[in-house]
């Protein structure tokens, strides 16, 4: 039985299963949680949050971009760290979302 995406993304397993939320456009380097975030296209899933909450200008993603390099997440939320493939952000079990640059 394979596990379920939430699962999978939150422990860094094989990667979403779900479709992607769309394409998030980072205009200019930023820095999240130590995370750098170069000018390109990345692609986003969530599991256990809806698209909608994450993507666009008033999106989790795009208000994490504009914190400060050392400015900590809002709570709850946090980097996920040594998740295997791309960064991942979480709030809680088998709730987050997950960043993949897919281009320049």
């Amino acid at each position: 039985m394979l596990p379920s995406s939430s699962t999978a993304n939150l422990v860094g397993g094989a990667g979403p299963q779900t479709p992607p939320c769309g394409i998030f456009e980072v205009t200019k380097t930023e820095v999240v949680s130590g995370q750098q975030f170069s000018t390109g296209r990345y692609q986003i899933n969530t599991f256990g949050i809806s698209c909608d909450e994450v993507m666009g200008d008033a999106g989790l993603f795009s208000q994490f971009l504009q914190l400060e390099d050392n400015e900590a997440l809002p709570d709850p939320w946090r980097f996920l760290e040594g998740a295997i493939g791309a960064p991942k952000f979480v709030s809680g079990p088998a709730v987050g979302f997950r960043v993949q640059r897919i281009s320049d």
